[in-house]
């Protein structure tokens, strides 16, 4: 589910920067459009002249490398720069700097951001008044053009990385909130078992005794009044009514106890309470019954313990698994090498000579083959233990 939510995050985090990406390029084509139109304006009180149609189609040329992203940012300052270069020698390309202005502001050297002042200095000495007087405006314009929409983006990715932030924010809270529910609804179900169970214990311990006894005193009675036809037959429809009322308790009893265990539930139990880093649970069976359940908790108990006392692995993954004919168990850690005292393979080649040696493994396998099952130990990129009972044996 972490996954699903960092994968959601950055999916929408790239939507929105081209999204935005494409805002900032319409917005910027529109400015230049304004001045481009400008420009022409002030070209048309000018006599015609090719210096004035070459400079247009340079200035246009080097303000169209800065939309291009594959071309990279020497060359783009380069070109700014022979352009500013060629206005003091080409009078007629000063009419179109103040496109080059507009550039000039967005790059990133200070040293560029003023390279536009040299020519439209030169400009005055040569350019009539009136046409100098609006070249200045129109520059002074395009300046302001380009640093309101260099704030403007500027507040849009601050505006969208706090929204990314926000929303990876209550990704994160809803991954939270569905971590507490599903750990609220494991300790009801988990209490719920456990009361089951206890009742069961009580109805077995305190109501099954007493009927129990009920029956045993009625017996008496029949041996006491066997002199008494009459009474017998009446003590002995009582017996029955009891000896029915008993085998109740006891299938009722059986199920409620049945109905307490829940393999699932017991192993997540296990896996919180273990000394361990990260025990992966992977259950897919529908029903366990509770002689092969209690089984494999065992054996899972005994394999967490081994694996924090005598392995160096940090992850161990418990796999639990219904076929059609039989149940699987496999639990395998990723531990770098093999204990030295477990032999694979075959239990009965464990170093019995060693104080202790393979004593909880052997326990294993006498657990598994008590129910008809098969245990085995053995080393494959970790250790790994496997037990496979038959359905039939429950």
């Amino acid at each position: 589910m972490t996954n699903v939510t960092t994968l959601q995050s950055v999916s929408h985090a790239a939507v929105s920067c081209g999204f935005l990406g494409y805002n900032r390029l319409m917005e910027r084509l529109l400015d230049k459009a304004i001045v481009i139109a400008c420009c022409l304006a002030t070209v048309l009180a000018a006599p015609f002249s090719t210096g004035i149609v070459v400079g247009m189609l340079i200035a246009l040329t080097v303000s169209g490398l800065f939309e291009l992203l594959s071309i990279p940012r020497f060359f783009r300052w380069a070109a700014l720069v022979l352009y500013c270069a060629s206005a003091l020698f080409v009078h007629q390309f000063v009419l179109f700097v103040p496109l080059i202005a507009y550039d000039c502001l967005r790059t990133e050297p200070a040293a560029l951001k003023g390279c536009w002042i040299v020519p439209l200095l030169v400009a005055f000495a040569f350019l009539p008044m009136q046409s100098f007087f609006f070249v200045l405006v129109l520059t002074i314009a395009a300046c302001g053009l380009s640093f309101r929409t260099s704030q403007e983006k500027d507040e849009r990715e601050r505006f969208t990385a706090l929204r990314d932030e926000l929303r990876e924010a209550s990704l994160s809270l809803e991954q939270k909130n569905r971590d507490l529910q599903d750990k609220q609804d494991y300790e009801v179900t988990l209490a719920t078992l456990n009361e089951r169970g206890r009742i069961a214990r009580e109805i077995h311990d305190n109501v099954g005794h007493l009927l129990t006894r009920s029956v045993l005193q009625v017996e008496a009675l029949q041996v006491t009044h066997a002199g008494d036809p009459s009474l017998t037959d009446e003590l002995a429809q009582v017996g029955a009514t009891l000896h029915e009322a008993l085998d109740t308790v006891r299938v009722s009893v059986h199920d409620l106890h049945d109905d307490s265990f829940d393999l699932r539930t017991q192993l997540t139990s296990i896996a919180r309470d273990a000394r361990f880093p990260a025990v992966d649970i992977d259950y897919d069976a529908d029903f366990v019954p509770a002689p092969i359940g209690y089984c494999f908790i065992a054996i899972v108990r005994e394999a967490l313990s081994n694996a924090a006392k005598h392995s160096d692995a940090d992850r161990v993954r418990v796999s639990v698994a219904e076929y059609p004919a039989f149940y699987r168990l496999i639990v395998h850690d990723n531990g770098s090498k093999p204990p030295t005292d477990v032999l694979v393979d075959d239990l009965s080649r464990i170093d019995e000579g060693r104080r202790g040696s393979g004593i909880g493994l052997r326990t294993m396998g006498d657990r598994t083959c008590s129910l008809g099952g098969v245990f085995r130990a053995e080393y494959q990129n970790g250790f790994r233990l496997f037990a496979s009972i038959p359905k039939g044996e429950s």
